[in-house]
């Protein structure tokens, strides 16, 4: 496909899906429920055990999320508090969040539940997103955990308090909490053995969930016992390639949906290049079982989101940043396609990559930005300093596009997701 018609092709799926006219269908084929997605994202600094240092950059992350979510989701609920910084990055945001205790998730669980319960009154799909980050341990019978401010979490109120009662057609656990299987072991610095991803795939992928069709999981499983946070971008490393994927840049084939296999070969791809294993990231997803290609993102339906377009032909390591300051997202594209990332309306950011940099404006959701009509300039940021060179030089430092995701998911024995060019809109 030519670089023009890819544009072209790219350009009118964007424009039919955030017009809410999808793409046409055969007259005989019903058309699918309509989907409405809700949001749960508790982000918590803090720790239960004083041995646990605490964390610096889990609130910037759930800001993050819920800026991400909140346009596209019908309802998004932050349960965090945020700090100083946070809330000089995130003006506003502190009057809407909650702090991260048992009665604030109670509530929200059940305001959020009322209204999927509507949802699928009315015939509609909706969908839950819970979402943790912060410190996680493991107590003494061996159950996870993780820390709210006015205690503990387990892993059994996540089954009988989120996922059993919920309404929701489907549930997607994100779960930032190093050495886990699933609130195991701790995001901090504690002493508790090594990270076992066989043990996430017994406990967690052979028992509970197969009682829960329609949940999916993606859990960091890091080797190492430490927070794998990073003031470079003030985030934790895994929830910010979590978030570059699910806003479009694990897109391998185009079509505005990113399903689970796309996550995970995306985030091997950004982290393949990490060569110290201290700081190597390890991912542990499944799809739900109900639906294995049911996607963890759909930008193009009613997202409320505004599109940046990097068209075939522009490739290698870029990250963009807003004009305050927040990464948010890093990708390394291989050249042979286009890719579209979504980003929250209504602000300004710079496209970067290394000595370089070029300036966008998204003034409203829907407007998309071709990066290859903006005009470039040396960049005006200085590196950090070799106190992060391990992330600075190696994370995203692997191309990832339909070459590395064919051979990843072909490693792993998966079913790829459909590499087709779309239709032929040639005149």
């Amino acid at each position: 496909m030519s670089s023009k018609r890819a544009h072209c092709c790219l350009s009118l799926w964007l424009l039919l899906l955030t017009l809410g006219l999808g793409v046409a269908r055969p007259a005989s084929a019903a058309a699918p429920p309509e989907r409405v997605s809700y949001a749960l994202i508790i982000a918590n600094n803090a720790s239960l055990d004083p041995k646990q240092a605490s964390l610096r950059y889990a609130d910037d992350d759930g800001a993050r999320y819920y800026e991400l979510f909140a346009p596209q989701a019908r309802d998004t609920v932050l349960l965090s508090v945020l700090d100083e910084e946070t809330q000089a990055r995130h003006p506003g945001l502190a009057a809407r969040t909650q702090p991260p205790t048992k009665a604030a998730l109670k509530e929200s669980l059940a305001r959020l539940s009322k209204q999927m319960k509507a949802d699928r009154e009315a015939g509609k799909q909706p969908v839950f997103y819970f979402i943790f980050t912060g410190h996680g341990q493991r107590g003494a019978a061996g159950e996870g955990t993780v820390s709210l401010l006015d205690g503990p979490f387990t892993r059994t109120d996540l089954y009988s308090q989120v996922i059993s009662p919920s309404p929701a057609s489907f549930i997607h656990l994100i779960v930032d909490a190093c050495d886990s299987y699933f609130f195991v072991n701790a995001r901090g610095a504690l002493p508790i053995g090594p990270a076992q991803t066989a043990a996430v795939t017994q406990h967690l992928a052979s028992r509970e969930l197969d009682k829960f069709p329609q949940v999916g999981v993606v859990l960091s499983t890091s080797s190492a016992q430490e927070s794998h946070e990073w003031s470079a971008i003030s985030a934790g490393v895994f929830s910010h390639q979590v978030r570059s994927a699910l806003a479009g840049a694990a897109d391998v084939n185009g079509d505005g949906r990113v399903e689970y296999s796309e996550l995970t070969a995306f985030i091997a791809a950004a982290s393949q290049g990490v060569e110290d294993v201290r700081g190597r990231l390890d991912i542990f997803a499944r799809p739900p079982a109900l639906d294995r290609s049911t996607p963890l993102s759909d930008l193009g339906r009613n997202s409320g989101l505004g599109y940046l377009l990097v068209p075939e032909g522009v490739g290698g390591r870029m990250w963009i940043e807003d004009t305050r300051g927040v990464r948010v997202a890093d990708f390394n594209k291989e050249r042979e396609r286009p890719m579209v990332l979504a980003l929250p309306p209504d602000r300004s950011y710079y496209l970067r990559s290394a000595g370089r940099e070029t300036r966008l404006s998204v003034a409203r959701a829907g407007v998309v930005v071709d990066a290859g009509s903006l005009s470039w300039s040396p960049s005006a940021v200085a590196s950090r300093g070799p106190v992060e060179e391990a992330f600075r030089d190696k994370l995203f430092s692997v191309a990832f596009g339909p070459r590395f995701y064919s051979g990843y998911v072909a490693s792993l024995g998966q079913t790829p997701v459909a590499m087709d060019d779309g239709p032929d809109l040639s005149p």
